[in-house]
């Protein structure tokens, strides 16, 4: 799965440290467009929050049921500064919706293509 596919969820689990039920999203695009970066994460993020508000996540997930929401990004490029602002001001605006939100590199153990 990609950020590419708005449509598709990327990964569902439990993060054993917070204990959240958290959706994954594989951020693979570079950014050398990054308005165009933004929007497919904007729509990739949408389609999360309706997977969400549906009760899906629970149908996939029944753990899920009364735990904290959280989207997490695992990014295989690191955005410019000025796109770390944006990334920030989604992560307040999902906190709204007490939906928690991160953003980061590829966690330790996974390889990034070649």
């Amino acid at each position: 799965m990609s950020i590419s596919d708005a449509g598709a969820v990327d990964a569902l689990g439990i993060d054993p440290d917070t204990g959240d039920a958290m959706m994954v999203i594989s951020d693979d695009l570079d950014w050398s467009d990054p308005m165009a970066h933004i929007n497919a994460l904007q729509a990739k993020i949408g389609g999360y929050i309706g997977f969400m508000n549906s009760g899906q996540i629970e149908q996939h997930m029944p753990e899920a049921a009364g735990r904290k929401r959280r989207i997490a990004v695992f990014q295989q490029y690191e955005p410019p500064g000025q796109m770390m602002q944006i990334l920030d001001g989604l992560g307040e605006q999902l906190e709204a919706f007490d939906i928690a939100f991160g953003y980061g590199p590829l966690p330790e153990g996974y390889e990034q293509p070649a």
